[in-house]
């Protein structure tokens, strides 16, 4: 038997405030990072292999893991501070539902990211490499913007949703064309 919502359809004006955040985020992501890539004096030097331009996406994606960091911290002090203290008996499971949930999309987000940044810094050159931190400052900003979005109100989550997502989409995206690029094609 499906779900009470399952044969519901969301209403017609969350759907339209849902999609103008969405717009909002994708436009702000893009503009952020060409805006950071082109006119922000970012040097990446002395990378000489594929490990060292790992080793930079590897420190990129300790930033980008703060934002999980800071909400697994907001969890824990829900938890401690309130009845959700004892997750086996429950009774205040109710207080940390939206924390726990921003938490989890937060982490999956993390992960698509850090396989997106590693893969793409094995395919730039040591000029395009500055792309590695700003996408890093992109994750962090947009997440922050979901995580107060959500506490606000779900509906509006969408910006910091859109604006991490659309980044790593592209860098998918991008990694895919070169994976096929230099593995299938160069046979």
């Amino acid at each position: 038997m499906p779900g009470k919502s399952a044969n519901q359809k969301a209403p017609a004006d969350s759907q339209s405030w849902v999609m103008k955040q969405i717009i909002v985020g994708i436009s702000l992501s893009v503009g952020l990072f060409l805006g950071a890539y082109n006119f922000l004096p970012i040097r990446i030097t002395g990378v000489k292999s594929t490990g060292d331009s790992l080793v930079l996406a590897v420190r990129s994606l300790f930033i980008s893991s703060l934002p999980v960091l800071a909400i697994m911290q907001s969890v824990g002090n829900i938890r401690f501070n309130t009845r959700a203290i004892d997750p086996v008996r429950g009774g205040g499971e109710d207080l940390v539902e939206v924390p726990n949930k921003i938490l989890r999309n937060t982490t999956e987000q993390f992960l698509f990211h850090a396989v997106g940044l590693l893969t793409l810094s094995t395919f730039l050159d040591e000029s395009s490499l500055r792309a590695i931190p700003i996408l890093s400052c992109i994750f962090v900003i947009f997440r922050l913007l979901f995580w107060r979005g959500y506490l606000n109100s779900p509906l509006n989550r969408a910006v910091g949703m859109s604006g991490t997502a659309c980044p790593t989409i592209l860098v998918y995206f991008y990694c895919g064309f070169c994976i096929v690029q230099t593995t299938i094609l160069s046979q």
